[in-house]
């Protein structure tokens, strides 16, 4: 029987030294497996906790924040947490490089009135990220220089500005395209509202979620915009009512002779966006899948596209896979030549606010050489051809289109 045990023994000793022998060789042949520190530091970049942000939500990280964005130590990533920033962030020239959220993080600025949150003098993307604004004031948002390259937003969500400050302008996300490519996607801005001023088109008390702009360098817009949610974003009185002014979710802005602009926008949802969801005074545009609706009677236009006025002939816009329910001035607006509006869904009914005029129109047309293809609007007005600057227009073409005024029918 002592034999037996013996032999017994010995076996379970061999099994054993097999498992071992078998980890062994599964942990050094299989490294990625391995949750260091290290490693993680390689794949997220350095850890912003390590220039002294807490991350707690009542910590200034402002501090740490901006030597960290100004360093030189490469990518960065933001652990869990709402970090507080209270005074504006100004990145000195350096690398590119990415600002990574890792899940659940938070920018929570309160600023000063005319005040930016971040300059941004070097190339920094930032992805998985929510900015809170705090119901406060706001300037520029995020503020993209020029000669950056390829900048890019992913995962960002943006909210809660309430700016009071009516003598200027605030701008979310602010980008100049000289030397830059841009690449956004799935952006979301809500809760964005803006004191106006009482008049329109003067910039002061103007709100613009997206703007987009050569600023007069004669630069190329190129690049793209993806995915963005665009929702209650409004001009308000003193009281916080929703007035009708100067509101814009993506507004692109190009110098005359800018025909080798390249740039698309697509997947752009719009919910109580205020004046216009998206507003374009540039050439070769291409905006596909867009859908909108308000309510709140002062959306003049889901898109615009605008021409002249100093800055070109804009031409070459092509919109298309557009739906637009609610209450719009106009649902669809081009001065602009060579328009092209293709599979359009529009059912709207007239605005009801102050100054915003009630014409309830599906898609009017300002440019020559339009043309409107398999759509179907129903608006007081569907279609109206309006001379710009005083002349005819010329060339305009409808196929396959289905008309109707149900709301003029129940008057």
């Amino acid at each position: 029987m002592q034999w037996i045990n013996n032999n017994k023994m010995k076996s379970s000793i061999i099994i054993l030294l097999i498992i071992i022998v078998a980890f062994v060789y599964h942990i050094i042949n299989n490294p990625v497996n391995r949750t260091t520190d290290e490693s993680s530091r390689v794949q997220l970049g350095v850890n912003i906790k390590s220039f002294g942000a807490k991350g707690d939500g009542i910590t200034d990280d402002t501090a740490a924040i901006e030597a960290a964005f100004n360093s030189n130590v490469g990518d960065l990533y933001f652990p869990k947490g709402t970090y507080k920033i209270s005074a504006p962030i100004i990145v000195n020239p350096g690398e590119p490089r990415k600002v990574l959220g890792r899940s659940d993080v938070v920018i929570s600025a309160s600023l000063k009135a005319n005040q930016n949150l971040f300059t941004l003098n070097r190339n920094i993307s930032f992805k998985n990220i929510e900015f809170d604004f705090n119901h406060g004031y706001l300037k520029y948002g995020i503020y993209f220089n020029s000669q950056l390259g390829k900048v890019s937003l992913k995962n960002v969500r943006f909210k809660n500005v309430k700016d009071t400050n009516s003598s200027i302008s605030t701008i979310v996300v602010y980008v100049l395209t000289k030397g830059n490519q841009l690449n956004f996607q799935d952006i979301s801005f809500n809760h964005m509202l803006k004191k106006g001023n009482g008049i329109i088109g003067d910039g002061a008390g103007n709100l613009t979620c997206l703007y987009i702009t050569d600023l007069g360098t004669h630069s190329e817009a190129v690049g793209h915009i993806n995915n963005i949610r665009i929702t209650n974003v409004h001009n308000i009185n003193e009281d916080g009512d929703i007035i009708y002014e100067d509101t814009s979710g993506i507004y692109v802005l190009t110098s005359e002779n800018d025909y080798k602009n390249n740039f698309k926008i697509k997947n752009v949802y719009g919910y109580n966006f205020g004046k216009r969801l998206i507003k374009l005074h540039a050439s070769n545009i291409k905006v596909n899948n867009i859908s909108a609706y308000s309510e709140t009677n002062d959306a003049l236009s889901v898109v615009g596209v605008n021409s002249g006025e100093g800055l070109g002939d804009k031409v070459n816009t092509n919109i298309s896979d557009v739906t637009i329910r609610g209450k719009v001035n106009a649902g669809l607006a081009s001065s602009g030549s060579n328009t092209t509006f293709r599979n359009i869904d529009i059912n709207i009914k007239k605005t009801l606010l102050e100054g915003n005029n009630s014409n309830g129109i599906g898609v009017l047309i300002s440019g020559d050489n339009t043309l409107v293809e398999n759509s179907k609007i129903d608006a007081s007005t569907p279609l109206l051809l309006r001379k710009h600057n005083g002349l005819p227009i010329k060339n305009v073409s409808i196929k396959n289109v289905i008309l109707s005024s149900s709301e003029k029918d129940t008057q």
